[in-house]
């Protein structure tokens, strides 16, 4: 289920690393208040210099790997609107540069979804 409609960022953006190979976790709230993860799972069979990841994922609050829950899905989102609510985070982190440790996460986010899904080193 593709969203026709891109989630706004508000506020509170944070990123994290898998150790499963690559896939990245973007979670953040947006306009409506609530909180969202869009989780980007990375293809396992992907050469270690042009990684590919799966479409990213929406879900209500946090994503658990292990333990997410079938109606915490909210759907897919495609590359162009990462692409967009990145360039929200980077204003937002560019006014409190201090405050975002999470930026080199932010910036891979935005690398990949330029390439639309595809990170190449």
């Amino acid at each position: 289920m593709q969203l026709s409609s891109p989630i706004s960022y508000k506020r509170s953006a944070s990123a994290i690393i898998y150790r499963d190979g690559g896939s990245l976790e973007l979670r953040f709230t947006a306009d409506d208040d609530r909180s969202y993860c869009i989780f980007m799972e990375v293809v396992h069979d992907s050469p270690d210099d042009c990684k590919r990841y799966q479409p990213p994922m929406l879900f209500k609050e946090s994503f658990d790997i292990n333990n997410s829950k079938p109606e915490d899905f909210i759907g897919y989102l495609n590359w162009q609107q990462i692409k967009g609510l990145i360039s929200e985070i980077n204003i937002d982190s560019s006014q409190d540069f201090e405050k975002y440790s999470d930026i080199v996460y932010f910036e891979l986010i935005g690398n990949i979804a330029n390439n639309n899904g595809w990170l190449i080193n």
